[in-house]
């Protein structure tokens, strides 16, 4: 299936309006040796293309994350003073903020309704997504740092956590309290980890995938799946410089990294990362499941209405007989799996937020976002 490519602004021309910053990559020792890596795997069908460093006027550009439909980023320096961007779906510029007590932010990560933010040290910031201030202060108990920062509800029994780590150190598992929960080490995941998302939701997962610096400069910047379970490489690699987008950078270093459901135009699973690009920081959305691992519309004529709703939604097709329904909350859990002799779905336990609603019937299956107010 042919996928929408969507590239908004490449312009590494642009050196002049971004010269201040656009040589604050921030760089971390690397491993000389390449990694196998597999160029051609439709997972990775590049979704959108974001001159993150034009739009902006700035580099030295890390965390980043799509929230509410829109793009969250901000500089690595340490001060507390430091710059945070919020960016359309477009990639155009909307503001510039500052959260009080916050710097040196290099990954932001959600559990649906907090932001997180990691300071590649033993803080973890929750923030108030609607007044960007500080919610409340998680103090690590680890030998990981949060560089990398990505929430899993599936950690501590179901009671949700985060996965750290910090370039060629230990990955941790740790509870909302900041306890280790489990280790990987270094030497088990070989990677050179900046960013990280984990996945619950794509076919043979759940998986760990690393923005991972490991490579020989001026291409520093991969996308690494581990076995979360297992903390080892299973042998996945996306190579941001191979697609070609990054043609002219002088270099091409791996930042931030986080996972979506919502992006703009598609209904499936895509990581966004930050390529620290020079001259110019990159933004980009590659496609990790086109409609949460099963084909969209292959379903005649599905139907979800209301749609937001309130209660209850009606599932037509125009094929008779059960349909199997799943649902999944914005962070890829399943919160629904139903069959329905009709067309009548109770959606009453779910609480106010975007859903993915996947419908199997006669083998075929289809999915639709459904709002619930």
């Amino acid at each position: 299936m042919m996928k929408k490519l969507l590239i908004l602004s490449i312009a590494f021309a642009l050196v002049s309006g971004i010269s201040t910053f656009a040589q604050e990559a921030e760089a971390t020792p690397y491993s000389n040796g390449q990694p196998t890596t597999e160029n051609t795997n439709a997972l990775f069908d590049l979704l959108t293309l974001v001159d993150a460093g034009a739009s902006i006027g700035t580099n030295g550009l890390a965390a980043v994350i799509y929230f509410n439909d829109q793009y969250i980023t901000t500089r690595w320096d340490a001060t507390m003073s430091v710059d945070f961007y919020r960016l359309d779906n477009t990639g155009v510029l909307i503001e510039t903020f500052q959260i009080p007590g916050v710097g040196g932010v290099r990954s932001i990560t959600s559990n649906g309704t907090s932001l997180f933010m990691g300071t590649a040290g033993s803080v973890i910031y929750e923030i108030d997504p609607v007044s960007m201030t500080i919610d409340n202060t998680i103090n690590i108990i680890s030998s990981a740092a949060a560089r990398m920062l990505t929430y899993d509800e599936t950690l501590d029994g179901g009671n949700g956590g985060f996965w750290i780590g910090s370039f060629a150190n230990d990955i941790a598992s740790i509870d909302m309290d900041g306890n280790q929960l489990s280790v990987i080490s270094a030497a088990t995941h070989q990677t050179v980890v900046y960013g990280g998302a984990i996945d619950n939701v794509s076919p043979g997962g759940p998986f760990l995938w690393i923005h991972d610096q490991t490579g020989t400069a001026p291409s520093r910047d991969l996308v690494t799946q581990l076995n979360p379970a297992t903390g080892v490489p299973t042998g996945v690699v996306y190579d941001f410089s191979a697609d070609g987008f990054a043609s002219g950078a002088t270099e091409v270093l791996a930042g931030g990294l986080s996972i979506t459901d919502g992006l703009d135009g598609h209904n499936g699973l895509a990581l966004i990362g930050m390529c620290q690009c020079t001259p110019s920081n990159l933004i980009f959305a590659v496609e990790l499941t086109p409609s949460l691992g099963v084909t969209d519309n292959a379903i005649s004529s599905f139907t979800l209405y209301p749609n937001p709703a309130n209660g209850k939604v009606n599932i037509n097709t125009t094929v008779a007989g059960e349909k199997q329904v799943v649902v999944y909350d914005i962070l890829g859990k399943q919160v629904i799996n139903t069959t329905i002799a009709g067309g009548e779905l109770n959606i009453s336990s779910l609480k106010a937020g975007v859903y993915m609603v996947s419908v199997t019937q006669n083998k075929a299956t289809a999915t639709k976002k459904l709002v619930v107010q």
